[in-house]
């Protein structure tokens, strides 16, 4: 009896150490990434390695720059934003007024076409994304429930949220926090560092009323970018690329995966050029126009910047400035276009101490 007692707990020990060590190399991925993560978490992909996407818009010939005597913004707030940015460690500052380059600047090695990560910008971008997509006839409608496309959520309440709140944040969807090893173990962890996005995405549930509460979220981009390969059958890189990448002339671009051949990291992921955010800039300042062609529906500059009730000022990825301008920021990265204006300014670098997104504007819109 005691020997077969012993036989059973060998094998039941051997067994176990079995399925740990599998369940350790399923999830090796996830668990690395975790432990390589640095104390500021909104810049881990500077350290942390994982697969990429890469795509490429053609690169069409640059803006026009202004010679010294057609600048047409003053020569004394241009050297004043070039000495705020080189004291607030930013790597690129561009700045185009009526088509035409004012100002160019890069600090630390980097160029008009070197790829930063462009942190939660990434998801930012979003509104333009969906922009196309409507352009296109690809989805009928923001205010369509995302049930439409997400079978697993029919017929219940996360099922009846709708596009616009998603791209307006106001989705409802609990955001766990990462500020512990708990919370990083976890679902809010497996969304942003883990190797399964879409079915880590499925599994938030509600933690309010849709449409009530103001929370930007790594869920609701991620979810908007599920709901984008559904709707079209493409890849969200391979459709960000055709849609909006080429028309505008940009030049590669590339988007950090969940896993080899998997999911793009829609909410941070993207990796881009100083040279193409402002040529993302310059789309917003032409009303959604580029080489002649509408890449947004019209009136969408209107649509973007129409805030909701819980946050009047935050519109579809997008702030609205209320001096008829809008901004698309994220972790020190910031896209800011007056389209009355034709005025777009760039700024790459991270968000130090004291980052204030309203410092260039201040200066250059005087």
């Amino acid at each position: 009896m005691l020997r077969r007692l012993l036989v059973l707990l060998v094998a039941s020990g051997a067994l176990a150490a079995s399925a740990g060590i599998g369940l350790l190399a399923a999830d090796w991925p996830f668990l690395h990434r975790l432990w390589q993560l640095p104390a500021d978490v909104a810049e881990w992909r500077d350290s942390v390695h994982t697969p990429a996407a890469t795509v490429d818009g053609g690169g069409a010939a640059f803006f026009p720059v202004a010679a010294a005597d057609e600048r047409t913004l003053d020569d004394a707030a241009l050297a004043q934003a070039v000495a705020w940015a080189e004291a607030d460690g930013t790597v690129a500052l561009l700045v185009l007024h009526r088509g035409k380059v004012q100002l160019e600047r890069y600090w630390q090695g980097y160029t008009r076409d070197t790829l930063y990560p462009l942190a939660s910008l990434s998801g930012a971008l979003l509104g333009l994304v969906y922009g196309c997509a409507v352009e296109d006839g690809r989805i009928p409608s923001l205010d369509t429930a995302i049930e439409h496309w997400l079978a697993e959520w029919h017929g219940e309440p996360r099922g009846a949220i709708t596009l616009r709140q998603l791209l307006s944040n106001v989705s409802g969807l609990e955001a766990p926090a990462l500020d512990s090893w708990a919370g990083r173990l976890g679902k809010g962890g497996r969304l942003r560092f883990g190797t399964e996005f879409e079915r880590a995405a499925l599994s938030f549930d509600l933690a309010h009323e849709p449409g009530t509460h103001f929370a930007p979220s790594a869920v609701d981009a991620q979810l908007l970018g599920v709901v984008l390969e559904r709707a079209t059958g493409e890849r969200y890189a391979d459709f960000v690329a055709r849609s909006l990448w080429q028309p505008i002339g940009a030049g590669v671009a590339r988007f950090n995966l969940d896993r080899r051949g998997g999911m793009a990291a829609v909410y941070d992921g993207m990796q881009a050029a100083p040279g193409d955010l402002l040529r993302v800039g310059a789309l917003l300042a032409t009303h959604g126009v580029a080489a002649g062609r509408a890449l947004l529906p019209s009136g969408w500059i209107g649509e973007l910047m129409r805030g909701s009730v819980p946050n009047p000022h935050h519109g579809l990825g997008v702030r609205d400035l209320g001096d008829r301008g809008l901004m698309l920021a994220g972790d020190g990265r910031a896209i800011w276009a007056w389209p009355d204006d034709q005025l777009v300014i760039v700024r790459l670098g991270r968000a130090g101490p004291g980052w204030d997104a309203g410092a260039l504007p201040r200066l250059l819109r005087r």
